[in-house]
């Protein structure tokens, strides 16, 4: 890897943030950096991005707030699609029964909008 001028490292809490949403977040920068994830003393992942490129302090400043909301928000993005699993999959199943479920509509086939004309 490179020199430790153009690194950026976190170490993160595995009780806190998912693989996944580490992996998701860290993907949109595969082409910028070098990117090494190790699980260290069971509980955190350290994680190591070396840029491709030299960069100034204010950049990797930078890009270690952006990163730092980012990995927020992709582990909040994994807990709501933990959470709403369930409805999404009954949601699938309903457009996928063919009518079984549905109700019989209201009006009839003259009038379907249930407007009587005289």
């Amino acid at each position: 890897m490179k020199e430790e001028k153009s690194a950026i490292t976190f170490l993160l809490d595995s009780r806190i943030f998912s693989k996944n949403g580490i992996i998701k977040c860290l993907y949109w920068y595969s082409k910028e950096f070098q990117i090494s994830v190790n699980l260290k003393d069971d509980f955190f992942y350290d994680i190591r991005l070396v840029s491709n490129i030299e960069m100034s302090e204010n950049e990797k400043k930078k890009y270690k707030q952006k990163l730092n909301q980012e990995f927020i928000d992709y582990n909040l993005r994994d807990i709501v699609s933990q959470e709403t699993k369930t409805i999404r999959e009954l949601i699938i199943a309903k457009a996928f029964a063919h009518g079984e479920f549905d109700e019989e509509p209201k009006g009839d086939l003259m009038d379907p909008l249930g407007i009587k004309f005289l």
